[in-house]
């Protein structure tokens, strides 16, 4: 797990530097899953006692729920699972590629209505907070097989909030105007699975490719990319675990 300090313009601080009069929330990033033959639902159980360990105010899940090579997925097991993960202040998603792929889009829509995350396609929901102050969460639609609308989610922000994207492919962040969102939050490279001392990613997929794990600031865009938690075409990892991500974001 790990965990970052955020202040209200997207930038990482020192713990030491945190005071008293912000208003601290906690955001929990867990993405890319993967469900099928490297990730079963037993993993998910594990993960889901981790998050509601932390306390999140929100949870987020930046897509790729279940893996394309996955036929029949249990979806009544994974509802049960992601239902039991707690949030104060809401669940929210967003569609990864493999989300989209055979039956999985109408699966996907099905588990997040049901287990009470808020599916964002192009769409945002504004958290109200203490002192009239507000979170702003946009979800993109995926790029691959999706269709994201950016020009629409920019109209969408609001610059007297904390304007938080979700966009399950990172290099979308090229596409965003200069200092437009305050943190937006990626998976889909796995942070290339299998990384090599002094490379880098070995191998990432589209959209995947420019930004593979890790804080960028791109024109004023504060990106995060996850390594996420579950393999796909090869069932390790190699220097890069996988990971849970806790934002604490000061308003």
């Amino acid at each position: 797990m790990k965990k970052y300090n955020i202040n209200e313009d997207g930038n990482m601080i020192k713990e030491d530097i945190v005071k008293n009069e912000n208003e601290i929330i906690k955001v929990v990033q867990i993405s890319d899953t993967q469900i099928g033959s490297f990730y079963s639902t037993n993993k998910l159980k594990k993960v889901a006692n981790k998050v509601n360990a932390l306390n999140p105010d929100i949870l987020v899940f930046t897509g790729d729920l279940i893996d394309y090579s996955n036929k029949n997925p249990d979806i009544d097991e994974i509802t049960k699972i992601l239902s039991s993960m707690n949030a104060r202040l809401g669940k929210f998603s967003v569609f990864g590629n493999h989300d989209y792929m055979y039956k999985l889009p109408r699966y996907y829509r099905q588990i997040m209505k049901n287990s009470n995350f808020h599916l964002l396609v192009n769409e945002n929901k504004k958290i109200r907070l203490e002192d009239n102050k507000y979170i702003n969460i946009l979800g993109a639609d995926e790029i691959l097989n999706g269709n994201p609308d950016i020009r629409d989610l920019e109209s969408k922000t609001d610059y007297n909030s904390f304007n938080l994207l979700l966009a399950h492919e990172p290099d979308l962040v090229d596409m965003l105007s200069k200092d437009t969102m305050n943190l937006v939050l990626s998976g889909h490279s796995h942070g290339g699975q299998i990384r090599l001392p002094f490379k880098g990613a070995l191998v990432t997929p589209p959209y995947g490719r420019k930004y593979t794990k890790g804080f960028y600031d791109i024109k004023g865009n504060h990106l995060y990319v996850s390594s996420g938690l579950g393999s796909t075409k090869l069932p390790f990892r190699f220097f890069n675990v996988p990971e849970i991500v806790e934002f604490n974001i000061l308003i």
